[in-house]
């Protein structure tokens, strides 16, 4: 039930499994409190808690604005990362957010929960994206407003996120860790 998002500024994504861990609802929470501008939420994945998710939008009056795709990959997933204006992973525990990597290939700036270590590595901290709090609801969402507000800040994100990514392929860090073992066998 993927949405027609009318303002390409307000096009959102959340990927990840629906379970209490990934922080959908703290996203939902942040969301609600942002009423006058134009967004619209794409949440891809699927897990025990989307009843409660939807139940959720519905009592925060956002449910128009909250779109349950389900479970993709692949080609149709990375078409919804470029429809998408900015990528958003609200965990409240992620060891690597893999997902951040894949929207930045896409060109997304990221706002990362500050609580998904692989944000550390992979989110410059407004240069191509930001890294927030998911708890605290107002900054949040002043994080989501600063992103559909400014195009131009969004622009030179996206730009930054692919720099970024590029950093992070293959060739680049299988490099580094053939480096690191040839470092450890000199050792032997």
């Amino acid at each position: 039930e993927a949405g027609n998002v009318y303002d390409p500024d307000g096009a959102l994504i959340c990927v990840g499994s629906l379970i209490k861990r990934k922080g959908t609802d703290l996203l939902l929470d942040a969301l609600a409190l942002i009423r006058e501008e134009k967004w619209e939420l794409n949440i891809v994945g699927e897990g025990p808690e989307e009843e409660n998710l939807r139940s959720q939008a519905a009592s925060l009056g956002i449910e128009h604005r909250v779109h349950f795709c389900g479970f993709t990959t692949g080609a149709v997933l990375t078409e919804m990362y470029e429809k998408s204006s900015v990528f958003i992973l609200p965990t409240r525990e992620d060891c690597f957010g893999l997902v951040i990597l894949e929207a930045m290939c896409c060109g997304l700036p990221v706002i990362s929960s500050r609580y998904a270590d692989g944000a550390y590595d992979l989110v410059k901290d407004d240069q191509n994206g930001l890294i927030i709090d998911p708890y605290d609801k107002r900054s949040f969402a002043d994080a989501i407003m600063t992103l559909i507000r400014n195009s131009g800040k969004k622009t030179g994100m996206s730009i930054a996120s692919k720099k970024i990514s590029a950093e992070s392929c293959f060739e680049n860090t299988s490099e580094g860790f053939i480096g690191a073992l040839r470092k450890s066998q000199e050792k032997l």
